[in-house]
């Protein structure tokens, strides 16, 4: 029995009926694919068609840098945040030691709550009435507004905010609470986008997510190394950035071509779009994958507890004083690159070795990372009034923070490509949705607490 074009048959004579469309299709991303598929040869193949030169799964793999670019480059520029924000009043010639401003001691842990919460209100938005827009312009609409607040950052660079530094604190704020909406609105549809393709799609956004990380790590350590001013440095490290998101919105415009790419929003992961588009129960779901979604929570919770409100603090052992180790390197390679690195091939091992299977027992590996918050507070992170140090050593540091990093990876692939296995096809997409939310509440939460930590050093 020919089912692909029974299918075809279905949907084109659907499309003479618009009742009957509203009835079939219920998100108007898929009306729009099938109107204009009737006249192509997508709704006339008998299988499914092949992603020639893994086009889409690369493709997959920059959208999943470009959704966190603006944390990434914005969290990882901390020599131009701390230039911005430094001291500009006359100090005396003989006074050596040099002490951080509030601003930049507590800079970061604003920026945290700054994506945070903003990101988890549109991502809640985005899974409530997200289905009222269609993915495409929702994708590409944020993605035009990241760009626009990308060249907004980039055009400030070179602007001498000394006299004004508490309005251009404002302007950077408010700054990254609308690209951060806007992200979390790319970050919903994405998410729910790769859920409709195999396990190897998702793991190309996370993976990418982490990639993302280091690419910007390494941008901004080779800036330093050509011995780039902090304004120098960050013209052209936020210029990456805005060339990075400007691909994507060239890409996703191009992904509408690739017949691959629209078999599968039409007719879901391996199922017809009618079945997909059966009723989904919200309940249902939450009973499905709560424990995977309290997991993600505690992963990024736990995470952005210290990560990097706390780690950013960190200085190198006071034997490195004065040398370029110390005074450029360090914070970018460990705080930075180090983290990400270790993520990344979190991410990467968990992709393939996918251990634990057992939901209680990724839960409990979750919680158990707490441990290392404490740890990464008694690391030699200044300025500090009521802990100790315990951990003065660099490579003490590094080692905690590489299976700090480590272990936020890997639980977090395990997590996402698991939760999807434990629903039915037409329940991927919310599925997917209910733990993207969930990260972003832990990190809300993570980022609170933070600010709290930071105080307690």
């Amino acid at each position: 029995m020919d089912t692909t074009g029974s299918i075809n048959a279905a949907a084109c004579d659907t499309i003479e009926n618009d009742e009957g469309l509203d009835e079939v299709l219920d998100d108007s991303e898929e009306k729009e694919l099938v109107t204009d598929s009737c006249s192509t040869k997508v709704l006339d193949i008998t299988e499914e068609p092949r992603d020639r030169y893994n086009v889409v799964y690369f493709l997959f793999y920059l959208f999943g840098i470009t959704s966190l670019v603006p944390w990434n480059f914005l969290i990882t520029a901390n020599d131009y945040w701390m230039y911005k924000f430094r001291d500009t009043t006359p100090k005396n010639l003989t006074v050596l030691e040099v002490t951080k401003t509030q601003f930049q001691a507590e800079f970061t842990s604003y920026l945290n709550v700054a994506t945070a919460i903003p990101n988890l209100i549109f991502l809640i938005l985005n899974f409530l009435y997200g289905h009222l827009v269609s993915v495409k312009s929702r994708l590409q609409g944020s993605l035009v507004v990241v760009t626009l607040c990308f060249l907004l950052t980039t055009s400030l660079v070179q602007v001498d905010t000394d006299e004004w530094q508490n309005t251009f604190f404002i302007i950077t704020m408010v700054t990254v609470v609308v690209v951060t909406a806007a992200s979390a609105i790319f970050i919903g549809g994405i998410v729910g986008i790769a859920s409709r393709f195999s396990k190897e799609y998702m793991g190309a956004i996370v993976s990418g997510q982490s990639l993302g990380g280091i690419i910007a790590a390494v941008a901004q350590i080779i800036s330093l190394a050509f011995n780039m001013s902090p304004l120098h440095s960050a013209l052209i490290y936020f210029a990456i950035a805005d060339i990075m998101v400007i691909s994507s919105l060239i890409s996703y415009v191009l992904l509408y071509k690739i017949d691959f790419f629209t078999y599968h929003i039409l007719r879901g992961s391996g199922g017809i779009a009618s079945n997909r588009h059966r009723e989904v129960s919200i309940t249902l779901i939450l009973k499905k994958v709560w424990v995977y979604a309290f997991s993600i929570f505690a992963v990024f919770g736990i995470s952005m507890c210290v990560y990097p409100a706390v780690t950013v603090l960190v200085q190198s052992h006071p034997v490195t004083k004065g040398t370029i180790w110390n005074t450029k390197f360090f914070v970018p390679v460990v705080n930075y690159l180090i983290f990400n690195c270790g993520d990344y091939a979190g991410r990467l091992v968990a992709g393939f070795l996918l251990r634990p299977t057992n939901q209680w027992l990724i839960a409990g590996a979750s919680v158990l990372r707490i441990i290392g918050v404490p740890m990464l507070m008694l690391c030699n992170a200044q300025p500090r009034s009521h802990l100790p140090v315990i951990f003065l050593w660099d490579w003490e540091y590094i080692i905690i923070m590489i299976v700090f990093a480590f272990t936020n990876g890997y639980l977090t692939n395990i997590v996402m490509i698991n939760s999807t296995r434990v629903v039915d096809v037409h329940e991927q997409e919310k599925a997917s949705s209910v733990i993207v939310t969930m990260l972003s509440v832990g990190l809300t939460v993570g980022a609170a607490v933070g600010m709290l930590l930071v105080r307690l050093l």
